[in-house]
């Protein structure tokens, strides 16, 4: 008799198993896009907010090398110098400001390989302290970097003032931030047309230029300031401001210029440094509103354009940062009053307004 096998029946659960239908999966992902997207701007923001942060903290420690600098020397150190005697430029000797502070930031052994006797200019080179001044112009230091700034990246940017008549070059690494040595051209009339005795008068930063007038070598100009200069108070007026650094001039909205003329020349020219000379001469006359310049500037000079002599510039959204006389930091929107701004530029003008 054969064995008969024992069938065991299967058990259910009396519901089917299934995965999830297309519809349901684009369902989620479409979610989780969703998701993503609300949570993006708020990531961008915070970060932003830590770059802006660091921006500040860069701004204070100039402010109080600044000071420690006035507390050694009982003075604040010049915009820019430039020593030209008679016009001969084979006893060349420009300076900024930049240098002058650096055993104030934390950089002596870099201070102590600069000999200030001497340019830092190709065409001086042969000299080895004006070898050694040039590698030292070059290199990148991150108090003078603001991280929202483009200029972050770039190591090193190339000036050129052959096209303004001066047979001049130099390699320097970016800065961030400009002094503000006075407020002119339509930017100024502006400011001041409703003002009495109009933009007549002092209208001088704190920061000034020291040495020949290079349109009048024969003058001599020995304009130092302290703090009892200041007469518009520590607290309302500013020494340094962002102004975005390196080889590259923004337009409104952080459109690069367009190639060629003028725009190349004055990127070469455009004083984009920390050890670059033409950092220290920033008299701003201000642009139109999209970046481009008028007949004698303009009236915006926050955001409009980071060149030279027009204004500040940063990649902050709605305004940009300033260093006042007394060390403390600001944050100015990019409407502020063209009044406002201009008296904050000023030491001694006199003006009364409200600090925004």
């Amino acid at each position: 008799m054969g064995t008969q096998a024992t069938r065991i029946p299967a058990v259910t659960t009396g519901r089917r198993q299934r995965g999830f239908t297309l519809v349901e999966l684009l369902v989620v992902i479409a979610i989780i896009g969703i998701l993503i997207g609300l949570l993006l701007p708020a990531v961008q923001a915070a970060r932003e907010a830590a770059r802006r942060t660091q921006c500040s903290n860069n701004l204070k420690q100039l402010g109080i090398a600044l000071h420690n600098y006035h507390d050694v020397y009982k003075t604040f150190p010049f915009a820019w110098m430039l020593y030209v005697p008679g016009g001969d430029l084979s006893q060349l000797n420009v300076q900024c400001w930049g240098t002058r502070v650096l055993p104030y930031v934390e950089q002596k052994p870099l201070y102590d390989r600069y000999d200030s006797r001497f340019p830092a200019i190709d065409q001086f080179a042969m000299l080895p302290p004006v070898k050694q001044n040039l590698a030292v112009i070059q290199t990148q230091l991150e108090v003078y970097l603001c991280p929202s700034s483009p200029s972050s990246q770039e190591k090193k940017y190339q000036s050129d003032l052959n096209p303004a008549g001066w047979p001049l070059t130099w390699e320097a690494a970016p800065s961030d931030y400009c002094v503000s040595t006075g407020v002119r051209g339509d930017f100024a009339r502006l400011a001041y047309a409703r003002y009495p005795g109009g933009p007549g008068g002092s209208r001088e930063g704190v920061l000034q230029f020291n040495g020949n007038d290079p349109y009048r070598p024969s003058r001599v100009d020995r304009d130092l300031s302290n703090i009892a200069s200041i007469r518009d108070g520590t607290s309302n007026t500013m020494m340094i401001g962002e102004r975005v650094g390196g080889g590259q001039i923004y337009l409104r909205g952080g459109q690069p210029a367009p190639p060629g003329m003028p725009w190349d020349a004055l990127r070469k020219a455009n004083g984009g440094g920390w050890g670059d000379f033409l950092n220290g001469e920033h008299w701003y006359s201000g642009s139109f509103q999209d970046g481009m310049p008028g007949p004698d500037g303009g009236p915006c000079a926050i955001n409009c354009t980071n060149r030279r002599g027009a204004g500040f510039f940063a990649f902050h959204p709605g305004g940009a940062q300033f260093l006042m006389a007394d060390a403390s930091v600001r944050f100015i929107t990019e409407t502020v009053d063209a009044f406002v701004l201009a008296a904050m530029t000023t030491r001694k003008k006199g003006e009364t307004f409200q600090m925004p």
